[in-house]
C-alpha cells in the first residue's frame, strides 16, 4: 500500500541526486511560491507533539501547493482524549484519503510501520529523538544558500546532542553530502556509543568550525536537572565568546531557543546569526518535500 519512493522517514531514505533536486526544487518555490497548485486535493498534519516552525512551515507550504490542510494539533478535542492510539487516529484520518500525511509524534510510535500501511505518502516532521530529515535538509539549505561548499564545512554542533532527533538526521546527511561533525557540550550531553570529534572545551570547537548549530537543553527529557548557570558559563553563545571566531562563519539553531541558556539574545544581531533564514528555508524545503510526495504519488 505505501509509496516508499515519496514518503521521507530518516535522511537514510534519500540518496545525493533526490536531495539535490529537493533543493533546486525549494529554490524555484522561493522565486515562484505559487508555481503548482492541487486545490482538489488534502494534506493531513497531525502534529502529536508541540511545534512552532515545523507545524508552521507545513502548513504554509501546503497553502502555497493549494491543499487544503487538515490539521491536528495535539489531544485537545479529539478521541486521544478517549485513549485511542495514534495508530489508529492516524489510520482513520487516512481513511479520509488525504493525498499526503505529515506526522510529528514520539519514539513511541513506528513510523516505518505506519508507511507500509498507507495508500498514501508520509513525511516525518519530528519523530522523537530518533529523526526530524526536513530539519537537516533545511539547515544544509541554507549553508547551501550562502554559497559554502558542502564537502568543505565543519559543523560544530554544541548542546544537548543525546537528546536531539536533529542531529540524528544531520549525522545520516553528513555521510551523504560529505561535511564533518563535531560536538561541544557536556560529557553527559554526548549521544551513547558516541565516537566522532568531540570538544569539551568551545573555544577549542571554535577554532575547528566553520560553521556552527545551537541546541535547546531539553529539560523535559532530562532525568535529572542540569546546572543551567554551568552551561551558559562553558557553552552559551554571547558575542564576547564569538568575537574571535570565523568572520565568514555562520551560526545556526534549529529552535526554539532558550535566550540567555544557548544564545545571548544580541547574538541575533550578529551577521553570522542565521536563525532566521533557516525558518525561511524550511517553508520551501516542505513545500519542496509535498511537491515531490504529490508528484510521485501521481505517478504510481
Amino acid at each position: 500500500m505505501s509509496h516508499p519512493s515519496s514518503s521521507l522517514i530518516e535522511i537514510a531514505n534519500l540518496n545525493i541526486s533526490q536531495i539535490e533536486s529537493l533543493f533546486l526544487s525549494a529554490v524555484e518555490f522561493s522565486q515562484n511560491p505559487g508555481k503548482e497548485n492541487h486545490s482538489a486535493k488534502t494534506a493531513a498534519l497531525l502534529f502529536f507533539e508541540p511545534s512552532t516552525r515545523t507545524r508552521f512551515s507545513f502548513q504554509s507550504a501546503a497553502a502555497r501547493l493549494g491543499l487544503s490542510p487538515l490539521l491536528l494539533d495535539g489531544s485537545a478535542g479529539t478521541s486521544l482524549e478517549k485513549g485511542e492510539s495514534v495508530e489508529d487516529t492516524v489510520l482513520n484520518i487516512a481513511a479520509m484519503e488525504p493525498a499526503v500525511v505529515v506526522i510529528r509524534c514520539g519514539d513511541e510510535v513506528d513510523l516505518y510501520d505506519l508507511q507500509g500501511r498507507l495508500a498514501m505518502p508520509l513525511l516525518n516532521a519530528g519523530w522523537g529523538k530518533k529523526a526530524h530529515p526536513s530539519q537537516a535538509l533545511l539547515d544544509a539549505l541554507t549553508l547551501k544558500a550562502h554559497q559554502r561548499d558542502l564537502r568543505k564545512e565543519k559543523l560544530l554542533v554544541i548542546g544537548d546532542v543525546k537528546h536531539s532527533r536533529v542531529i540524528g538526521s544531520h549525522f545520516q546527511l553528513a555521510r551523504i553530502l560529505g561535511y564533518e561533525i563535531a560536538i561541544c557540550g557536556p560529557k553527559a550531553f554526548l549521544p551513547e556509543n558516541y565516537s566522532g570529534v568531540y570538544f569539551e572545551n568551545l573555544n577549542e570547537g571554535l577554532k575547528w568550525a566553520t560553521s556552527l548549530m545551537a541546541l535547546r537543553v531539553q529539560h523535559e527529557r532530562h532525568g535529572e536537572a542540569y546546572s543551567i548557570a554551568s552551561y551558559r558559563e562553558h557553552y552559551g553563545l554571547s558575542l564576547q565568546k564569538l568575537k574571535t571566531w570565523k568572520s565568514d562563519g555562520l551560526l545556526l539553531h534549529p529552535g526554539p531557543v532558550n535566550y540567555g541558556v544557548e544564545l545571548d539574545l544580541d547574538v541575533n544581531q550578529d551577521p553570522r546569526c542565521r536563525i532566521l533564514e533557516q525558518v525561511k528555508w524550511g517553508a520551501y524545503l516542505r513545500q519542496a518535500l509535498l511537491a515531490r510526495a504529490l508528484s510521485q504519488k501521481d505517478n504510481l
